[in-house]
């Protein structure tokens, strides 16, 4: 018998071992300091206001339509109105929040 029939053709093959990256990256390095947590609250405070006033001006505006136009013509507007607001909504969400995961 044919030992090497039996065993059968090995080959060496090279790994490559990526070398060791640490987890944080320089930015995680760096320590907050007190200026970057008051940065970080006022921003989150400002986007508070922001969506509270976004709320109400979405109110107003119905109730302008409600005083404005004649009950028929009511819902019309509304849709329209609400169509755009959905529009912005989308264009918001596609521009800022959507390109940010691809980076």
């Amino acid at each position: 018998m044919n030992d090497e029939k039996d065993i059968g053709e090995t080959k060496d093959e090279q790994v490559t071992v990526p070398p060791k990256v640490d987890a944080k990256s320089e930015k995680e390095k760096k320590e907050r300091t007190n200026e970057d947590y008051f940065r970080s609250g006022m921003l989150l405070l400002v986007g508070i206001i922001i969506a509270l006033s976004t709320l109400q001006l979405y109110f107003s505006v119905d109730n302008i339509i409600t005083t404005w136009f004649e009950y028929q013509y009511r819902p019309i507007f509304r849709s329209v109105y609400y169509l755009f607001v959905i529009g912005i909504g989308l264009f918001i969400l596609k521009r800022y929040l959507l390109v940010k995961e691809k980076k």
